[in-house]
């Protein structure tokens, strides 16, 4: 279903909880790609999505990746030194009409659970890592 994206600041700085319970994840995970494909195609667009943005305080998001639409269940991000990017702009739906200049690590290496339960850790590199580093730091209660 396709929520309503949240933009309000007191709600968006609370730190989103682990996502642990099948169902709540199932109905997420369906909710975030609903209401991230639906952005997608709108003259903003959207890239990411995290869960808190559409009212729920689990540690889930969605991201674009190549045209692939990935769910991420409880995303750990772990940095590799010394890759930090220049500064980039950066917009987001929860906070419409504001861009800012944010520096960001170019390769981070990223843990979660996809869909299956399978647990995956990745490597991933320069604008997809800069999407996950953001919808991570929408979980952690921190935002653009």
């Amino acid at each position: 279903m396709i929520k309503p994206i949240v933009t309000n600041k007191e709600q968006l700085a609370v730190p989103s909880k682990r996502a642990d319970e099948e169902s709540i994840i199932s109905m997420v995970v369906t909710d975030l790609l609903d209401t991230a494909k639906h952005h997608a195609k709108s003259k903003v667009g959207c890239l990411g999505l995290a869960a808190n943005q559409i009212g729920f305080l689990h540690r889930i998001i969605v991201v674009n990746k190549g045209g692939v639409w990935v769910p991420m269940i409880n995303p750990v991000i772990d940095k590799v030194e010394g890759c930090k990017s220049s500064l980039v702009g950066e917009g987001c739906l929860s906070r419409p009409g504001v861009n800012k200049k944010i520096r960001r690590d170019k390769i981070i290496i990223v843990r979660y659970w996809d869909e299956n339960e399978d647990l995956v850790e990745e490597i991933v590199k320069n604008f997809d890592a800069r999407v996950i580093q953001h919808e991570v730091d929408h979980l952690n209660g921190k935002f653009i």
